[in-house]
């Protein structure tokens, strides 16, 4: 899980951040914790293909504001998966805030549990979303079963994603949509993200799939694959033992 704190109060982003890392450590999951100080900055990050599950977001942030850089987030960037929680020590941004569809509004000073409770929803939320894969197409939202997905192919700054019954293009990159993908997705070549349970051969060199489609293996990614071919032959003798 990836979760950003923008503010530029350094002493609040800093009680967040320690709120957040100490939880993860009752909970025993993992999670990657980025702070930015100001909204231009955290703005750059995000157009550098950096993605969070959810984003704590000042609204206050001296140069500009949480709700401008919340409108960047949603409508140029066209992310509409990252939780945004507000923070704000006033009152009355209502009707802007649920145009950004916000997972929540904290009013300062809250507590840890305040913080706590968002991050439970959202792993909630993303356990759920496990099930399915979400991407867009201009403006256009769509989603499919993961189950139905065999492979991504990476092109330049498109994906090309192939199901068992079709194939379209978005806008995106394999480092970006790993993070969204269960384990049984592996990276077996620079260019491509595979399905495992679609996987109908193995060689050393190449891997077929289901639908007839050969996908290359990379030496640095083989390992890798090789390591969960003989996980899975081990839990098939298991069971048949």
């Amino acid at each position: 899980m990836k979760i950003a704190i923008c503010d530029d109060d350094f002493f609040q982003c800093s009680n967040i951040e320690n709120i957040i890392l100490n939880y993860s450590k009752t909970i025993n999951h993992g999670i990657d914790v980025e702070v930015f100080y100001n909204g231009k900055r955290f703005l750059e990050s995000l157009q550098y293909e950096c993605i969070y599950d959810l984003i704590f977001l000042d609204i206050e942030l001296g140069t500009t504001t949480g709700l401008i850089v919340g409108n960047q987030i949603r409508n140029k960037l066209g992310d509409f998966t990252s939780r945004i929680v507000f923070i704000s020590a006033k009152n009355g941004y209502d009707q802007d805030l649920f145009e950004l569809n916000p997972l929540n509004f904290l009013r300062k000073p809250f507590s840890s549990e305040k913080i706590t409770k968002c991050i439970d929803i959202v792993m909630n939320v993303l356990g759920q979303e496990m099930n399915k894969f979400h991407y867009n197409i201009g403006k256009e939202y769509k989603q499919l079963f993961v189950k139905d997905i065999l492979y991504f192919k990476s092109q330049i700054r498109k994906l090309q994603i192939v199901t068992i019954n079709d194939s379209e293009v978005f806008y995106g990159t394999l480092d970006k949509i790993k993070g969204r993908l269960p384990n049984t997705f592996i990276r077996v070549h620079g260019s491509y993200i595979v399905n495992f349970n679609h996987i109908s051969k193995i060689y050393s060199d190449l891997i077929t799939m289901n639908n007839g489609d050969q996908i290359p293996i990379s030496k640095i990614n083989a390992k890798e694959l090789h390591c969960l071919q003989f996980k899975h032959m081990k839990e098939l003798r298991d069971v048949n033992i």
